[in-house]
């Protein structure tokens, strides 16, 4: 039910009636049932800042009054699992009755873990199911959180094949951590991955794991699935999350687990401003880069038309500003026929000289997607500069845009050039 709850068996069926759990509350004082209560935390939909939804999270009330996570009683292996899944189930069906009650609170997130999925029968139907259906919540308002762990998944796809044939949404939690999650994706086609929290707040930072995270939304969304970004904790990160394409965040920036849901525009002030900064932020950062490719395109165009006059690539090497195109970021610059096939060597610009390298001549680029765009737009506008999206040099593992024009009627001139990410990161 709860993300305090990941290694709880949560699909074992195991008969506790009433005198049971009294009996459990008298026995064990660490496990009163009375000291535990339903939390739940906000998701606000990043497009209109409305709360969408809440995760049902688990407290524990203290002697002293104080509340604290569950997570370290759940986690606790000398408490047995008969006992936790007990105090699972009063708290899944205290959230449910609580949004059942509550149509205007939007959907309740209920996380479950897979290890003990195995040992559900073939038959068998979800306790979660059943206990939707106990509380007579609209099931399409359930959302299941299935959370990072092992399980077969063939069981797995069973069990989300219930939920969704039960009208339930489903996603998969913890995405990006720990071992692959592709074949969960695949098989269990989720409406949501939620990110995993601590991978998301270093790739915030930059670095290997921002363009990890950034393939990973990229990937999810080609699927057909919707981003959830929870831990969202600053400012900054809350960038990060729009650069993501998050569909709903979740983090202490808005909100902590609240003990009743609140109105559904609370938070839509805090982030209109919150977005305002990131489009100033954004907007900022992209002009620079639209400068830069200004300048650049005009000295494409203009190489591209020294060359198409002289027919000749060596030719460019006398006409090359080397200041210029250091200040510009130019690597190289090469020919190619428009069948894709490199015609020259490349002319390789560093500070004082231009270098010869030929050991790309005869290589083959038409399998890159700016290549296919030439051709395309050779036939409406002969002279169109073709940009290719941002990628990582593989020669000075520099972050590089590849620039081509048409210089004659069957050649193609293209250049790299280092360029500056577009995303927003934080500074390490």
């Amino acid at each position: 039910m709860t993300s305090s709850a990941r290694t709880l068996p949560e699909e074992v069926t195991i008969s506790l009636n009433l005198s049971s759990v009294r009996r459990l509350n008298q026995q064990d004082p660490i496990i009163a049932m009375d000291r535990f209560e339903a939390h739940f935390q906000p998701l606000i939909h990043l497009a209109s800042g409305r709360v969408a939804g809440y995760e049902s999270l688990a407290r524990q009330r203290l002697e002293s009054g104080k509340l604290i996570s569950a997570g370290a009683m759940f986690f606790n292996p000398g408490i047995p699992a008969a006992r936790k899944l007990a105090l699972d189930r009063q708290l899944r069906r205290q959230s449910l009755r609580c949004f059942s009650n509550n149509v205007d609170a939007g959907f309740i997130s209920l996380n479950i873990s897979p290890d003990w999925v195995d040992m559900l029968s073939e038959e068998a139907i979800s306790p979660t199911v059943s206990m939707v259906r106990e509380s007579g919540i609209d099931p399409s308002r359930v959302l299941v959180e299935i959370t990072e762990c092992n399980g077969q998944i063939a069981n797995l796809q069973r069990l989300a094949r219930q939920y969704q044939q039960a009208g339930f949404r489903l996603a998969i939690d913890d995405f990006g951590a720990g071992a692959s999650q592709m074949d969960r994706l695949i098989a269990l086609q989720p409406d949501y991955i939620k990110l995993d929290m601590d991978l998301f707040r270093r790739a915030s930072k930059g670095g290997a794991e921002a363009n990890v995270v950034l393939s990973i939304t990229a990937l999810a969304q080609r699927a057909g699935s919707r981003i959830i970004c929870e831990g969202v904790e600053t400012e900054q990160e809350l960038h990060f999350a729009i650069e993501c394409g998050a569909d709903l965040i979740q983090g202490w920036l808005f909100d902590g687990a609240l003990p009743a849901p609140v109105a559904g525009d609370y938070y839509c002030e805090q982030l209109t401003e919150l977005k305002s900064s990131y489009l100033q932020r954004k907007s900022q950062h992209l002009s620079g880069s639209f400068e830069h490719n200004r300048k650049v395109a005009a000295q494409v165009r203009q190489l591209g038309e020294i060359f198409t006059h002289a027919g000749c690539l060596e030719t460019l090497t006398t006409a090359i500003d080397l200041q210029l195109m250091q200040r510009l970021g130019i690597l190289r610059c090469y020919l190619c026929d428009s069948s894709g096939t490199q015609l020259s060597g490349n002319l390789e610009f560093s500070p004082g000289e231009v270098a010869r390298e030929s050991h790309y001549l005869g290589s083959n680029w038409s399998h890159r997607p700016y290549f296919a765009q030439l051709i395309a737009m050779r036939q409406i506008q002969p002279d169109h500069i073709v940009v290719s999206t941002p990628y990582r040099d593989i020669s000075s593992g520099s972050f590089c845009k590849t620039y081509g024009i048409f210089a004659g009627d069957d050649q193609v001139l293209l250049f790299d050039v280092w360029v500056k990410d577009d995303v927003l990161f934080q500074l390490r």
